[in-house]
């Protein structure tokens, strides 16, 4: 039977088993989402425990070509792991599931969840029915069953997702969806006095997988090295992959994040025009404007609810639209300036913390009620 809770009784405490990919603060999905949100939550007596399928033996060899024999074994010591945080999952007033319980298979572990009674609570922020593999794992690209979203957003009692692209497909599964975007802590994402440089510094964020759009773009960054006064720097867990062009590499870390962002002049988001793009939530961009940095974006899916071209920034849909913003930002630093002004007001007005941790605990308390 599904756990009942008086929302009346405000001294009683709510705690949530928090079922993530990867250990804390280690991925930007879960970072900007329950992660995030967590001082909030606790001030609405909302508690969290969290646990991950992979840990760092798994993720030392995941992404990494060959080692076929190093992931299954990985994979398969975070499946038994997996499974003994699921049991533990019923001491727990509500389950979070951000993507899914296991990496690979079916949705088996949800299953056992949903019989247990405990509810559950299903979050994504990318196009994770459809299958989009790391080059490193095509081989196991068939594990990874796509389909069982679907199934997924049957079983659960309430599904958050991170845009209206999202939803629409959620809402096809399951009524019961709400648009929560990815969020900034404003009060630590702020604006720093740039630095005099050389050169206009041109950067890029992200993890190693997102990566691959920045290099498919490698022709547009190379011309734009060579008709501007512009330096490219890629901040992100992998060195990237763009042969001739003069690159400044920043290792990713939590710690760094917010310094390596606050030094770029111009923030850009290349992205190809697919399905998967419109899965995104405009995570980048949201980083971006909250540290004031004007940001040029590809015009698909979430970024044209954020951005309003030419007031907060630059959607830009071909290599000519791209250099002609790129081009506006560099030559006009009062533009720089204003545009980065008005980023900021955005994102503490839409894509704060508070109000995105807001909408979620609210989530939670009307899926307790029912």
């Amino acid at each position: 039977m599904q756990k009942q809770l008086n929302m009346s009784e405000n001294s009683k405490k709510i705690s949530i088993c928090a079922l993530l990919p990867d250990p804390y603060d280690t991925t930007p999905s879960q970072r900007f989402r329950i992660e995030q949100w967590e001082p909030f939550l606790k001030q609405k007596n909302i508690t969290i425990d969290y646990y991950s399928f992979s840990d760092q033996k798994l993720r030392e060899v995941i992404y990494e070509k060959g080692h076929v024999t190093a992931k299954a074994i990985q994979l398969l010591k975070a499946n038994l792991r997996r499974t003994r945080q699921v049991l533990k999952a019923r001491n727990y007033d509500v389950v979070f599931l951000h993507r899914a319980a296991s990496m690979i298979g079916p949705a088996w572990l949800e299953k056992y969840l949903k019989w247990s009674g405990v509810p559950i609570i299903f979050d994504f922020d990318d196009a994770i029915f459809l299958t989009h593999t790391h080059e490193a794992n095509k081989l196991f690209s068939w594990a990874k069953f796509s389909w069982k979203t679907a199934s997924i957003c049957r079983l659960s009692n309430a599904v958050t997702v991170g845009n209206a692209w999202l939803a629409d497909y959620a809402r096809k599964q399951n009524p019961n969806v709400t648009i929560i975007p990815s969020s900034v802590d404003t009060n630590i994402y702020q604006p720093a006095a740039k630095k005099p440089k050389e050169k206009i510094v041109v950067g890029w964020t992200g993890s190693s997988t997102s990566q691959t759009h920045l290099e498919m773009f490698a022709a547009l960054l190379k011309e734009m090295t060579e008709k501007f006064s512009v330096e490219i720097h890629v901040h992100s867990n992998r060195s990237p992959d763009l042969p001739d062009i003069p690159v400044v590499w920043h290792q990713w870390s939590p710690e760094n994040e917010v310094e390596v962002i606050s030094s770029f002049d111009i923030g850009i988001m290349p992205m190809p025009d697919d399905e998967w793009s419109l899965g995104k939530c405009s995570m980048k961009v949201l980083l971006y404007m909250s540290l004031g940095v004007p940001t040029v974006c590809a015009d698909i899916g979430m970024n044209r609810e954020v951005i309003q071209h030419g007031e907060n920034g630059f959607l830009a849909k071909t290599s000519d639209d791209w250099l002609k913003a790129i081009e506006k930002l560099v030559n006009d630093a009062e533009l720089r300036k204003r545009i980065g002004e008005k980023s900021r007001q955005t994102v503490v007005e839409h894509y704060s913390m508070e109000k995105c941790a807001g909408l979620f605990a609210e989530v939670v308390e009307k899926t307790l009620r029912k």
